[in-house]
């Protein structure tokens, strides 16, 4: 996100009224961001800031545009683009730098290469597509790049380098008519909100990232701007309610909203309609309005310095937290003590980076010349940088022997050169599932089914689930193969198959509940012998073990009774769930892979698994546990023998998961021996 730039004079142009109101706007929107990011649970939609800077960006910008082509008939381009660069890149680049010589010295060798590209991707403004084609969770990923809230500079940039052309070809073939002028950003806005509003059910990340999607928010603040004579005329009774009802509606997203929300699509529009009321009213000369609020001395200090605010906060989050091996928030405490260092190093930034260079007058093509180059060479750093980081060591130099897999588990204390799956390949040894397209994404709804294990018998296995059940897939079907079953497939990424999930926020779009009820309808179409459901349990200590485990049973009752009669019905207890990822750890622990093993009384959610226990005794079925093959009476370690155990946080391996295969069959055998 690029805070607003104060618009660079023109030749003669009549000076601009400073507006008091919108610094204090920036502040606003800067603060509920930061808070958000540092971890105040209040603040569960302090993601709307960025909104709100999208739309002063659009009145303030556009309207010093529009006022170009009225005064000249024409906008100086490069005048235009170099006050940009002056604006915005000293202190993004100085960012970029900084951040990255950090993440270098601070981080794990394995995110090095990547953190380096997305730096490259943030200096030349593009960290958006290159987060959108990723397809990364801003609102839930873990392991963030600490480049990662670039995205909105990108997004910003790649509108300012359209919108001028735009606004002039409409000038021009409009003959120079305001009002056609208006009518063209009119009609873009309302085109890029209906793309906003159809792409985020579908496709979240690209709806998130795009400038396509997120042009309306700009266009809203520039029709501000063209409808200021008219807005001047409203009563001033009128003026005072509007501009507090703006600042109300920012309150009430930021605090309504959370992650389980799909965004932007139309739930933008409740901030975006908040910052346009704002800056339509709050400036006018009204007695109680919302612009003396935002007109006073601490909020136009912090909306002076929200620029430099905004670059540095989330770097210090992600390094300080990653750095530390904390999970996903970072303590309210610790992240509010970071968010308040973040303000002085800010000042910093703004007093001897942004503001000085901010205010030179070199010619346009110099300073576009030497922002070219600064950046091109900044670059070239950084993907040297990149090059040479491929070749930090990943493993130490010992081998481990491969172990039969026992109850308790064998733990390799050093990260062995013969790991399998290696580090760098941990995140794709995904199994069979994923390589055949039988994993249905997060946006789609389609069932997707496919068999497996011995697909001549006569006897079925449905494997039912979210990417957890995708993991547990190897094991399942080796040991299906042996038990001479066939195994079908019903799993979608980041959708439990329980029905609990609506009630507990891990669904993020209707997608889910359509997948959901998709298989149901799929496993009465054709009953199988043993339905095996295996989802994620995230550990929640925050909360009320007893109506966590009530909720649960109540959830898990319900999607029982829905289930086909004849089928019997098995759930997975949950693999281990890391604080942060032990491959991330034990690539910078490479001589003591014991730093990087997780206390087994934190890494399991007990309330879930009771409540699956407690619904298999009364309604019939099983819970298969094999917690024993993953941990210790006190720890869950990352290397088993010569196998790594996790990908990330709580995916197992590929590898791993076919050496539970005899663990699981041996589970498996007397109660399938059972059925009829």
């Amino acid at each position: 996100m690029t805070v607003p730039l104060r618009e660079p004079s023109a030749r003669q142009a009549p000076k601009r009224v400073f507006r008091a109101d919108i610094q204090g706007l920036r502040a606003v929107a800067v603060a509920i961001v930061v808070l958000e990011h540092a971890g105040a649970a209040w603040l569960g939609g302090g993601f709307v800031g960025v909104d709100v800077f999208f739309v002063i960006s659009g009145f303030l910008i556009s309207g010093h545009l529009v006022e170009s082509l009225r005064r000249d008939g024409r906008i100086d381009l490069p005048r235009f683009y170099a006050g940009r660069a002056r604006r915005i890149l000293p202190a993004a680049l100085v960012t970029v730098l900084l951040t990255a010589a950090a993440s270098a010295l601070l981080l794990s060798p394995l995110r090095i290469v990547e953190i380096l590209h997305d730096a490259a991707a943030s200096a030349v403004s593009v960290p958006n597509i290159v987060f959108a084609v990723r397809e990364t969770d801003y609102l839930a990923g873990t392991a963030p790049s600490p480049f990662q809230h670039f995205w909105s500079l990108g997004v910003e940039e790649q509108f300012y380098l359209v919108w001028p052309l735009l606004l002039m070809l409409a000038f021009w073939a409009g003959r120079r008519s305001p009002r056609v002028l208006m009518a063209v950003v009119a009609v873009v806005t309302a085109a890029s909100f209906l793309a906003s509003a159809l792409t985020t059910p579908e496709s979240p990340a690209l709806a998130f990232f795009s400038p396509h999607t997120r042009a309306w928010e700009f266009g809203v603040g520039a029709l501000i701007a063209g409808a200021a004579p008219l807005l001047a005329r409203v009563p001033a009774s009128a003026a005072r309610a509007l501009g507090w009802l703006g600042l109300a509606l920012i309150a009430l997203a930021t605090v309504a909203y959370g992650a389980a929300l799909d965004y932007p699509g139309v739930a933008a529009a409740l901030p975006v309609a908040g910052a346009a009321l704002v800056i339509a009213f709050g400036g006018a000369p009204v007695r109680g309005g919302a612009g003396a609020l935002l007109s006073t001395a601490p909020m136009g200090f912090l909306g002076a310095i929200s620029y430099s605010l905004y670059l540095v906060h989330w770097p210090i989050l992600v390094l300080v937290r990653e750095r530390m091996g904390l999970g996903e928030p970072l303590p309210a405490g610790l992240g509010l003590l970071l968010a308040a260092a973040a303000v002085p190093i800010a000042w910093l930034l703004f007093r001897w980076v942004e503001t000085p260079l901010r205010g030179r007058r070199d010619g346009s093509r110099r300073t576009l010349a030497v922002a070219l180059s600064t950046t091109a060479a900044l670059v070239v750093v950084l993907l040297v940088g990149a090059g040479a980081a491929v070749h930090l060591p990943l493993t130490s130099a010992r081998s481990a022997a491969a172990v039969p897999l026992t109850a308790p588990p064998t733990a390799t204390g050093f990260v062995p050169e013969n790991l399998r799956p290696s580090l760098a390949d941990a995140v794709a040894d995904t199994g069979e599932i994923y390589a055949d397209g039988c994993q249905q994404d997060l946006a789609a709804s389609a069932v997707l089914s496919c068999s497996f294990g011995d697909t001549t018998a006569e006897r079925t296995i449905a494997l039912v689930g979210d990417s957890h059940a995708g993991r547990w897939f190897p094991a399942l079907d080796l040991a299906a193969q042996e038990l001479g079953y066939r195994l079908d497939t019903f799993t979608k990424s980041a959708c439990r198959s329980e029905e609990t999930v609506e009630a507990w926020g891990a669904s993020r779009d209707a997608s889910c509940s359509r997948w959901r009820e998709g298989v149901v309808e799929a496993l009465h179409d054709n009953p199988p012998d043993v339905i095996v459901f295996a989802n994620h349990m995230t550990p929640t200590p925050d909360r009320d073990p007893e109506l966590l485990q009530q909720r649960w049973t109540e959830g898990l009752e319900a999607l029982r009774d829905r289930l086909p009669a004849s089928s019997t019905v098995l759930t997975m207890a949950d693999s281990p769930h890391f604080a942060s990822s032990p491959v991330l750890c034990l690539s910078s622990n490479l001589e003591r892979a014991d730093r990087c093993a997780m206390p087994r009384d934190e890494a399991f959610n007990p309330a879930i698994l009771a409540a699956q226990r407690a619904v298999a005794d009364d309604r019939g079925g099983a819970v298969i546990d094999l917690t024993d093959a993953f941990c210790d009476e006190r720890m869950c370690p990352a290397v088993i023998g010569d196998t790594l155990v996790y990908s990330d946080e709580h995916h197992l391996t590929a590898t791993f998961s076919r050496q539970l295969a005899p663990l699981l069959t041996e589970r498996l055998r007397p109660i399938l021996a059972e059925l009829p």
